[in-house]
């Protein structure tokens, strides 16, 4: 196995964060909690435990059943994770949100996980290019 599948793994693993945070505040939302988003951010939210859920998922068959098949599907979910980000990012520049400042999750945390959650995004989608990868996804 190559760093650059190995990095696709962790980067694929990492957004099982997105999973727990966007959960927690989704539940939030739904009692009326006092830290509850915003409204405009539900779309974001529900984005990011659907792509969070199914990460883990997604490393269990990079590691035992690479396939031409599962190499598209990383592609389009990792397209889809991205703009699920971006238009986290547009709603965090219209309806800024501060759900835990204790934490560091203010105005500039939020902006900031959101813009590592991209880059990682991009850097996974650049690597499913190279051509050890395709062969180790049999392409």
């Amino acid at each position: 196995m190559t760093k650059g599948v190995k990095w696709i793994m962790f980067a694929t693993g990492w957004m099982s964060f997105r999973a727990i945070g966007s959960s927690l505040i989704l539940f939030w939302t739904i009692t009326e909690n006092e830290r509850a988003a915003p409204y405009e951010w539900i779309v974001s939210l529900t984005g990011d435990f659907i792509i969070g859920i199914t990460a883990l998922f997604l490393v269990y068959f990079i590691y035992k059943k690479p396939s031409a098949v599962l190499w598209g599907i990383l592609l389009a979910w990792n397209f889809v994770g991205l703009f699920d980000l971006y238009e986290a990012i547009t709603t965090s520049i219209l309806v800024p949100y501060e759900p835990i400042p204790e934490l560091g999750l203010n105005d500039f945390g939020v902006k900031s996980v959101l813009t590592l959650n991209s880059i990682i995004h991009i850097s996974a989608i650049y690597l499913l290019f190279q051509s050890r990868i395709k062969s180790y996804f049999k392409l």
